[in-house]
């Protein structure tokens, strides 16, 4: 399924990211993007991969422009790209709506923009029955997923989303 395809993943420097990169990679793509707003991760994980199919990319799924230039000829999106700590989410709602509702926009807005085929949410546990702002901004995105298989269109794009608990050594 991945092998020959071009694969970009958000948040590609976090936990969840590093891992499903490493995954991919051995699936035989053409390219993987990672894409993150950490630097100092993603200087250590292109010295850890040293794989000439890996991009590197420095930017933030709040900003369209740039996320649009990084989806521009990619045919798998997987975004994890989220604020994924409940306090720090509870503490910054705002910021949390901006990064895991607005930046999720963003996402499906420049992938049926840029004609990708597929769309991959990686979801938390706590979007089941949120209790906080976290949880309540994943269960958006959720549905934001759900509903962007008809804001498509008749684009061929399929959006789907996958619920992760918590992963163990994860941050």
């Amino acid at each position: 399924m991945m092998e020959g395809k071009n694969i970009l993943v958000t948040g590609g420097a976090g936990s969840v990211g590093r891992i499903l990169v490493r995954r991919l990679l051995k699936q035989d793509p053409n390219v993987v993007r990672i894409f993150d707003q950490n630097e100092p991760g993603l200087a250590a994980l292109k010295t850890e991969l040293d794989d000439e199919r890996c991009r590197f990319l420095v930017g933030n799924v709040r900003d369209k422009e740039r996320l649009a230039r990084a989806v521009d000829g990619i045919d798998i999106v997987v975004h994890t790209a989220a604020m994924k700590h409940v306090d720090i989410s509870e503490y910054n709602p705002f910021e949390a709506v901006q990064t895991n509702a607005v930046g999720f926009q963003n996402v499906v807005d420049t992938a049926i923009n840029a004609g990708v085929k597929r769309v991959v949410f990686t979801s938390s546990d706590k979007a089941v029955n949120p209790a906080n702002t976290m949880g309540t901004t994943n269960l958006l995105g959720e549905k934001l997923m759900t509903a962007a298989n008809k804001h498509a269109g008749d684009r061929d794009i399929r959006f789907t989303s996958v619920r992760f608990g918590n992963i163990i050594n994860s941050s």
